[in-house]
């Protein structure tokens, strides 16, 4: 075996490792589950599923069925593929959907060829050492003219501009928030699930060590496996959470507020993008 490969392997048994102690408590402390998270991607697939049949989608990454929990929905045929069984035994299959859950990396896995309309990888790309094995299993499988709908993956130019700033500085607690969530976020999770801050920088190796997501690379990557057309998504501005949460306004106030704030921010990319945490994509073949 050699390093690259061991380190890869590594990668995954450290996911391996951190999602099974997460497993009981990943649905409820992952925000991406609240109702207004859950509402923008339903809204997203629902838009981009106006192109292709519903007949086959590949959740790569599926975890606990946050994907799979909005895709049966639409979709008769779901396959999903994650490496971390204790998060899988969490997946609601009820419904009329046909749904098959694969234990395996999805670098590795076998899937049949130009066979899924749709694929997805929702919070998982930063899990991965390498991105590019993952990109040609789901070139591989998805039918000519399927899509690719990846999201909430750590936006690189975001994590660039806190590591610039001097954690010795004064600032507001938006800005100081943001810091302690890219400094100590492997002390957060030792100190609620038990698990070692290096397992924990292991398993979501492009954040940690790549220092997340970034829009050329991840294009040329892309481009590189077969995909056209691509088009980048960015999502959770800084203070948005602040906002989102500020209990002295009404709760549609503030998701009004938030919209409306997130709505100028985007007509204003690529000058905004730092600002947004998270990077996605909507790619074709």
């Amino acid at each position: 075996m050699t390093e690259s490969e061991k380190t890869y392997q590594d990668a995954i048994e450290a996911n391996i490792a951190v999602h099974s102690a997460m497993a009981d408590e990943y649905n409820t402390a992952e925000p991406h589950f609240r109702e207004e998270s859950v509402n923008r991607v339903k809204s997203i697939v629902a838009e981009t599923i106006k192109r292709i049949n519903t007949d086959h989608v590949l959740d790569l990454g599926c975890g606990t069925g946050f994907m799979i929990n909005i895709l049966k929905s639409h979709f008769s045929n779901i396959t999903g593929v994650d490496v971390t069984q204790a998060m899988m035994d969490k997946v609601d299959t009820s419904g009329n959907a046909n749904i098959e859950l694969i234990n395996s990396d999805t670098g590795s896995v076998k899937l049949a060829e130009n066979h899924y309309d749709f694929a997805t990888a929702y919070t998982f790309l930063d899990h991965l050492y390498d991105m590019n094995p993952t990109f040609q299993n789901c070139y591989k499988s998805l039918k000519k003219g399927g899509l690719f709908y990846a999201d909430l993956s750590p936006n690189a130019y975001f994590w660039d501009e806190i590591k610039n700033l001097d954690p010795q500085k004064e600032y507001d607690e938006i800005i100081k928030r943001e810091i302690r969530a890219v400094t100590a976020k492997d002390e957060e999770i030792e100190a609620q699930f038990g698990i070692k801050k290096e397992i924990f920088t292991q398993a979501e190796h492009q954040k940690h060590v790549e220092g997340g997501l970034r829009e050329e690379k991840v294009k040329a990557d892309l481009e590189a496996v077969g995909f056209k057309n691509i088009q980048f998504i960015y999502h959770w501005y800084v203070g948005q959470a602040q906002l989102v949460n500020d209990k002295s306004l009404e709760r549609s106030v503030r998701l009004e507020r938030a919209n409306t704030m997130h709505h100028y921010l985007e007509k204003s990319l690529p000058l905004s993008r730092h600002l947004f945490k998270y990077i996605g994509f909507i790619a074709g073949k």
